[in-house]
């Protein structure tokens, strides 16, 4: 109730009272309702399904790393052939068993003929009903995810909401608890899915990799690494458009989106910079991480591909082989479908990118020598 609260004290800074006002003050209602209904079927599996609780999560695999670095290229890549316990979009939606009951009749009745597109490919990044998503979407029933700030009018306001940042430094009590929800998410999915192998998309939480770390003590990290002049101008053009497609940014003053623009480009900047300062440091078990350059991605997706596997010991299928080796004969024709506009665009200046992130622009940023 404290985040709707905080919803509805923004939406007032915002546009005190006009329709726009009232647009959002019905959005917050829906989601509260929505909110209502996750917490009642959640508590509703332990009564008809207690057994999801001995489900034992072995050696997860969380993708991490800045958005729009090829963590979703990688994703898909392995969830492709359904081999993985991976995540659509409405079972992220509704994670309880008892809710997927109630409501897989309804979204296999909508998918029957088409499937059903939320956001379009042209936006950045396609989301549909039925098709595979990134499980960080699950911390937005904790409202402990930067998903939060990021897909709603919370990020268009001056406080900076640190605490769905830096989870790492949250009180251990509540890191933890928000980790063992995750875990128990991924309990719940693999008792209702039958597979096993979690194969988990959590870019933000690159900001929690200490704790995952310590609840997952079996799971291995996949670091995506690109350079920031790649990643914020397709990050930041991904963000417009979608709050466009969301809410529309006909809404929002120009003001209020240089705000929102300020807030995208420092919180890249702190993801960057945490993780590399937990590697140079030696903050974490380096053992646990792999590193992938996306421009290896790109041009050696085959060796790169092994390398994954052979770093978190799964096992592909013979279908999951052969997708990929389809997926590495389309790499070099692959054209994007949607539009990035410049930095500039957003009150970016590249020449301060470099600047800022200067501690990248060494010949190895990740390699063993800190001098």
């Amino acid at each position: 109730m404290r985040m709707y609260g905080k919803g509805l004290k923004t939406i007032w800074e915002l546009f005190g009272f006009n329709r726009h006002f009232v647009f959002f003050v019905f959005v917050i209602l829906f989601f509260m309702l929505h909110s209502l209904f996750t917490v009642t079927t959640l508590f509703l599996d332990h009564l008809f399904f207690p057994k999801f609780r001995k489900v034992k999560v072995k050696h997860p695999v969380f993708i991490i790393g800045h958005p729009r670095s090829g963590t979703t290229f990688i994703h898909h890549l392995f969830t492709q052939t359904g081999d993985m316990a991976a995540f659509t979009t409405w079972q992220l939606l509704f994670p309880a068993i008892t809710a997927r009951i109630l409501i897989k009749p309804i979204v296999r009745l909508l998918t029957r003929k088409s499937p059903v597109v939320l956001i379009p490919e042209e936006a950045g990044h396609q989301i549909a009903l039925d098709t595979v998503e990134e499980d960080e979407m699950l911390f937005l029933h904790t409202h402990d995810t930067q998903f939060v700030i990021v897909g709603t009018p919370l990020g268009f306001v001056e406080e900076d909401y640190r605490e769905l940042r830096f989870h790492d430094l949250q009180p251990r009590k509540k890191r933890i608890r928000s980790a063992l929800f995750l875990k128990s998410m991924f309990q719940r999915h693999i008792y209702y899915t039958g597979k096993t192998q979690i194969f988990a998309q959590t870019h933000f939480s690159t900001h929690r990799v200490k704790t995952l770390m310590e609840v997952f003590p079996d799971a291995k990290f996949i670091y995506m690494h690109r350079m920031p002049e790649d990643t914020l101008p397709s990050y930041m053009s991904l963000n417009y458009h979608t709050l466009d497609i969301l809410w529309g940014m006909h809404r929002f003053s120009e003001k209020q989106k240089a705000t929102f623009y300020r807030r995208r480009y420092k919180a890249s900047l702190e993801l960057y910079r945490y993780f590399y300062d937990l590697w140079r440091n030696n903050e974490i078990d380096k053992s646990k991480v792999l590193i992938v350059d996306y421009r290896k991605l790109r041009h050696e997706l085959l060796p790169m591909f092994e390398r994954i596997v052979e770093f978190t010991g799964i096992t592909p299928s013979k279908a999951l082989r052969a997708a990929v080796a389809q997926q590495a004969q389309k790499q070099p024709s692959y054209q994007r479908k949607h539009a990035v506009m410049s930095l500039q665009a957003f009150g970016i200046d590249p020449a301060q990118v470099r600047k800022d992130f200067a501690f990248l622009y060494t010949d190895d940023p990740f390699g063993e020598d800190k001098n």
